[in-house]
């Protein structure tokens, strides 16, 4: 038996003082309600209606129960509202500081148009981990080494000067000819920003630094990402980005030669429905706030 429904019935007939004036106080048909009625009494083992043929009279014992009829009958409508709340509440997502606000916004929008509201917060890739291993959000994009990803992003260098052709890391090689000489990147840093600051992007970078020649101070990280833009604009440096993040830092964007480094990422979350919502529903537009060149199934 529906103990919830058949305790409706009961609430509005104590309330109502008839079967068919509860039954329509509830939208169903009087024979339903009096089943409802029916199916309850033999439930709980006694009487709980005098019928008569002008009206229906709650026994003692109906009497008795019709208060914590209410009060299940209440508790029924507010677990229902929380639910409903549940259901609203934005699914929050760490996503990388490198994410432009405009990219982030169609994100939402895109979360929107299918049912979906995405709540993105930017931080670190130490901060994502954080945020989702303490719950304080419900997905985070956290880097994963490029076989590992669902997302990959291409890295190459960002400087304030437009030029030519990729760049080689034996050009930032450190030269007694000065900065003045036409090749105009001997000594320049090469600066890298927390978001590359994970294992399969450093580490790639140092080996080939090293294999180059360059000096292990030309290959600097710093503490923020504004830091390492500063740098860039004060010093003349390069910076480690991708080319939809140098754009967005109003830089000058050229791809690296003879290294191959990528940033990947990939969706995790404390629910697993939570992981597949968003990938059915934004999949595409997380893949454009990241600029990555392919999406695969990791």
């Amino acid at each position: 038996m529906d103990l919830l429904a058949a305790c409706r019935v009961l609430a509005q007939l104590d309330e109502r003082g008839s079967v068919t004036a509860a039954a329509g106080a509830l939208g169903i048909a009087q024979s339903v309600a009096s089943r409802r009625l029916t199916a309850l009494e033999q439930h709980l083992g006694g009487a709980l209606v005098e019928r008569t043929a002008r009206r229906a009279v709650l026994t003692p014992l109906g009497r008795d129960l019709v208060p914590t009829a209410r009060r299940l009958v209440a508790l029924a409508e507010e677990l229902e509202l929380d639910a409903e709340r549940a259901r609203r509440r934005p699914l929050t997502l760490a996503v990388p500081e490198a994410c432009a606000v405009r990219d982030l916004a169609v994100l939402d929008a895109g979360g929107r148009d299918a049912g979906l509201r995405v709540e993105p917060l930017a931080a670190g890739p130490v901060a994502r981990a954080d945020l989702v291993a303490r719950q304080a959000v419900r997905t985070a994009l956290l880097p994963a080494p490029g076989d590992e990803a669902t997302w990959t992003v291409p890295l190459g260098v960002g400087g304030r000067v437009p030029g030519e052709g990729p760049v080689r890391l034996e050009r930032l090689r450190t030269s007694r000819r000065g900065r003045g000489h036409p090749d105009a990147l001997a000594g320049t840093r090469l600066r890298t920003a927390p978001e590359d600051d994970v294992p399969h992007v450093r580490d790639v970078l140092v080996r080939a630094g090293a294999a180059a020649g360059l000096l292990p101070g030309q290959l600097p990280v710093d503490g923020s990402r504004t830091a390492a833009l500063a740098g860039v604009l004060a010093d003349d440096d390069l910076l480690l980005c991708s080319a939809l993040e140098a754009q967005d830092l109003g830089l000058e964007w050229r791809p690296l030669a003879g290294v191959e480094l990528v940033r990947g990422y990939r969706l995790v979350g404390e629910s697993g429905d939570d992981v597949r919502a968003l990938l059915a529903a934004v999949a595409g537009d997380l893949g454009a706030a990241l600029g990555a060149r392919r999406v695969t199934g990791g």
